[in-house]
């Protein structure tokens, strides 16, 4: 009597060739019970997507306000009618243009541009005496007098930066 039972649990413990065309396949099985919806995770995903997009959007923003602002410069880079003849005339030109720039911006840079405004006043001399180059400095005389209005935004000091680095660019080369 043992026999027929160990047959028996043989037969139901082994699949059989025809099992298996029916039963869906085990990983997949497996993948689909896994598989539950997280309303957190979707939720998390479309915060992602909007975060993204505003950043995206943030950049090209900043993208076209710095576009704006080299064209700006470019326009104002140019040579006075009367370029100086002198190194010296061209970069007290460029001094005196230098501190009326760091005087016109906000309070708040004006009044760091008074401390310490002859030593930095110096600095921007000795640079154009060490630079000698009569047409960078008349470019940056002349740069420095006009409408700016894309660099109020900036810090003074490097909106002079970016203006002084322009000239150096277009005429420095010469």
């Amino acid at each position: 009597m043992k026999r027929p039972i160990l047959y028996s649990i043989l037969l139901v413990a082994t699949p059989s060739a025809c099992d298996d065309a029916t039963q869906p396949d085990v990983e997949q099985a497996i993948a689909k019970a896994v598989h539950v919806a997280d309303p957190d995770k979707e939720a998390r995903e479309k915060l992602d997507a909007k975060d993204r997009a505003q950043r995206q959007e943030r950049a090209a923003q900043q993208k076209s306000k710095e576009q704006a602002r080299g064209a700006e410069i470019d326009d104002a880079a140019v040579l006075p009618e009367v370029v100086p003849t002198s190194l010296e005339a061209a970069c007290d030109a460029t001094v005196n243009a230098y501190d009326t720039f760091m005087k016109s911006g906000p309070e708040k840079d004006a009044l760091l541009w008074y401390q310490g405004r002859r030593k930095k006043m110096a600095e921007r001399r000795a640079a154009c005496v060490t630079q000698a180059n009569i047409t960078v400095a008349a470019c940056q005389a002349t740069a420095l007098v006009a409408a700016l209005p894309t660099l109020l935004e900036l810090e003074r000091t490097e909106a002079a930066n970016l203006v002084f680095g322009r000239c150096a660019d277009k005429f420095g080369k010469t």
